[in-house]
Parts: C-alpha cells; structure tokens; sequence
C-alpha cells in the first residue's frame, strides 16, 4: 500500500536546505549580538535591512519609468529616517520619539504631490504613483522600525532589555514561516489562497501556528525574567496573533509581487529570496508587539 503523502522532491529539499543555511545564518549574527550585547550590531543589520528593502520595494514599481523620481523620493526618505534613528541611538542610547515616523510619512506625502507638479497628470496613474510612493515608506520604513523601537523597550520599573523582546518577535515570526513551509511541502494538499500564492495550504497554516506556539512556550520556559513585561498568559496569547499577523504580511508580499509580475523581489538569500522575502512577516509583526507591550505595560 502506498502513502496518499508525497514525499518532497530533491528541488524541494534542496530549497529547504538553502532556507535552513541562511536562516542559521542570520541567527548566528542575532544570537551574537545578544550574547555579546552589542546593541549597535543588531541595529545595523536592522538599518540594513530596513534600506536594502526599501530599494526593492521601489524595485519592484521600476517597469513605470515616469515614476523613477517617486522611487528615489521614497528611498531618500528612507536614508534619512535610518539616518537619523543611528545617530539618534549612537547619542541618547534610546529610540527616537515617535515624531520620527510622522516627519516620513508627512514627507511622502508633500514630497508626492510635489513631483506631481513637475509634468501634466496622468489621472489614475498619477495618483498611484503617489499611493505607492507613501505605502512604501510606511510599509519599508515606518513598519520595520519598530524592530529599533522594541530593542529599547523597558517596562515601567522593570530593566529587562528588550533585546530578549526582538529574540521572541524573531523566534514566533519566523517558526511561523518555517512551519507553514515544512508541513505545507511534507502534508499540503488543500490550497488556502491559490489565487495569491499557490504554495500556501491549510495544513502549512496549522504548521504555522503549531511552530509559532511552540517557539513562544520554549522562550517563556527559558528565559522568562528577560521577557517582561511578558509573562505566560500574554507570551501565549501572543503566539497566535503573531503569528496571524506574520502570515498576512507573508500574503501581503505575495500581492505585491503579483500584481508587479515579480516571482522574488530579490536573490540576496539562497532559498529564500530578497530581503523582503526574508522579513516581509516582521514587517506586520513587529509594530502589532510594540502595542501591544505598550498597552500591558501600563
């Protein structure tokens, strides 16, 4: 008697190795910096990460060639605004306040319409070359921002680092992604979204909150005095919405590169793609943790 549950190809196990090497890798450089506490570390590779995928974003929006000067406003937003968040950092040791992300926006917004004035409207593609161009920005920037914000997020009258709180925002996102994909290659039969990405299935999705779960216990049993103001109730609670939010951002990528006709916004990771491959979950996730620490936090 066979098995009604294919096996997984030798094209999807090499796939699988490759996103097991960079996503090792990447864990190497975060694991480090916790260990050594080197602060400054984590935040350039998230300032890296943050401009690396700006300019694929804007990439991705390169086959309008009247909207090359939108691009560069968004990516010259984006410099300034890491700009400023490093030497703010370097300085006060803490994140800027959140006039940071009100000074993008605002400029996305008049810098837009002000390149509008340059040539005759278009109608609907002149108003969407300025959606797209402060999407962007909040999407590319403001979004992936919190990551910083999180790093020096203490508790009222605690002093836990919030280092630990990016570990835990990393591990429930990103075991959610590896979930979805291995129970989804081993056991995926039944299609969730076809129509938006035809890898995804029901039982990738079960993964996902399975592994994300599972990352979050593993956490709260290790490290639980590093992780306030998180205690089991809410590290558990979180779990779940996390990772819900991690699969609507991953989704979310999913619509971009279809409605651009782009298979991967880019090849910087074996296996995995572009930067926004890699944190298109982190994106959605990161500023649903900071509010909700916020608000616990009281």
């Amino acid at each position: 008697m066979t098995s009604n549950t294919a096996a997984p190809s030798p094209s999807q196990r090499r796939v699988f190795a490759s996103r097991l090497f960079s996503t090792l890798l990447l864990w190497a450089i975060i694991m480090a910096a916790v260990q050594f506490k080197t602060d400054w570390a984590l935040i350039a590779l998230t300032g890296f990460f943050g401009v690396a995928g700006a300019v694929e974003y804007f990439r991705l929006l390169r086959s309008d060639e009247h909207a090359r000067s939108f691009n560069l406003l968004g990516i010259c937003i984006c410099l300034a605004y890491w700009g400023t968040m490093m030497w703010w950092v370097i300085r006060y040791k803490s994140a800027p306040p959140m006039w940071l992300e009100l000074a993008a926006l605002t400029a996305s917004v008049h810098g837009s319409f002000l390149l509008c004035y340059r040539h005759q409207l278009e109608g609907a593609i002149t108003l969407q070359r300025i959606f797209s161009t402060v999407f962007g920005v909040v999407y590319t920037v403001i979004f992936f921002g919190f990551i910083v914000r999180l790093m020096y997020f203490h508790a009222e009258g605690q002093g836990a680092t919030g280092l630990f709180l990016v570990v835990y925002l990393i591990m429930v996102t990103k075991f959610s992604d590896m979930g979805a994909y291995v129970l989804g290659v081993m056991f995926g039969k039944h299609k969730m979204i076809p129509h938006i990405s035809p890898a995804k299935s029901w039982e990738g999705l079960a993964g996902a909150f399975l592994f994300s779960f599972a990352a979050a216990a593993l956490l709260l049993w290790l490290i639980p005095e590093k992780l306030a103001p998180l205690n089991w109730i809410h590290g558990l609670l979180l779990a779940p919405v996390l990772c819900a939010t991690a699969i609507t951002g991953d989704l979310a990528e999913s619509v971009l590169k279809r409605c651009t006709a782009m298979k991967d916004s880019g090849h910087k990771f074996p296996g995995i793609g572009g930067i926004l491959d890699l944190t298109d979950s982190l994106l959605f996730t990161a500023p649903v943790f900071y509010f909700y620490l916020a608000a616990i936090a009281r």
